[in-house]
């Protein structure tokens, strides 16, 4: 029996990293799964975002597990696309009882005065805009079928603190804690939770076909990267996906039934340190 067993959950962001770790996990606790990512690269990012043939390879991996996949390729921007595919999701699996907000983007870096618009917009508009587009449009469908269910967006250490250079990043991961609390609040009436996890830094997995460390750290011109990265936290060790995922399992599961509103850090101490 698993935590999930007759659950359907829609992960964003599904096609490698974490989205491919979280798709895993929940099909390993018994959830049916809605899988999306946006299947080309965005002009202003410096680093490739997730492909069609990497996101059929996530479906391909949770299918093992014996459960029902369905996937979309959705640009979480774009409201009126993802209410099709939210409804072209439910009307394949018959509902989702589990969001989890994944898709984001780390590019492109810059100082608070020295970002240009479009680079701004771009990074707020994926990694703010984007849940709130998902998560209005799963949560109505929740209230429409009697209410309950359970949201978790995916924000970082950077909705915690600053960080040098990162403006947009940490002003959206900062805006997607602001909404996740408030989202707690306008969706407890009808038994929908909303928490946030705060991954720190998460190790690459070539399994995971994950890149997002290597590349935030190209933009840096950081060398021994991995040892800065653990430098950061009070645990002597990178987080590793599955960790992260651990955590999702829980908070959309029945362990985390009387968990909402909540921000909680994966992050091997690193908001701490």
């Amino acid at each position: 029996m698993g935590r999930l067993d007759g659950k359907v959950a829609l992960i964003t962001g599904a096609a490698r990293g974490q989205g491919r770790s979280h798709a895993i996990c929940f099909a390993q606790e018994g959830a049916d799964v809605i899988l999306w990512d946006i299947g080309h690269d965005l002009e202003l990012c410096r680093y490739p975002l997730g492909t069609e043939q990497e996101l059929a390879a996530t479906a391909d991996a949770c299918r093992t597990h014996g459960v029902r996949v369905t996937t979309a390729l959705c640009d979480v921007r774009d409201a009126e696309a993802v209410q099709g595919a939210v409804d072209r999701g439910v009307a394949e699996l018959g509902r989702i009882d589990a969001l989890l907000n994944n898709a984001g983007i780390s590019s492109p870096t810059g100082l608070s005065n020295r970002l240009d618009h479009d680079q701004w917009r771009l990074v707020l508009g994926v990694n703010l805009d984007g849940p709130f587009n998902v998560g209005r449009a799963v949560a109505n469908h929740m209230i429409d079928r009697g209410g309950g269910g359970a949201i978790v967006n995916t924000a970082s250490v950077a909705g915690m603190r600053a960080f040098y250079s990162n403006a947009a990043y940490v002003a959206s991961k900062h805006g997607l804690v602001g909404l996740t609390r408030a989202m707690a609040v306008d969706l407890a009436p009808h038994n929908i939770r909303a928490n946030a996890i705060c991954p720190g830094t998460v190790r690459d997995d070539p399994e995971l076909d994950s890149r997002m460390m290597v590349e935030v750290a190209r933009e840096y011109s950081l060398d021994s990267y991995e040892e800065t990265f653990v430098g950061y936290h009070l645990l002597p060790a990178l987080v590793e996906a599955r960790d992260v995922s651990r955590a999702c399992v829980w908070l959309a599961s029945e362990d985390g039934a009387r968990v909402t509103g909540a921000i909680i850090p994966v992050d091997a101490g690193m908001a701490t340190k």
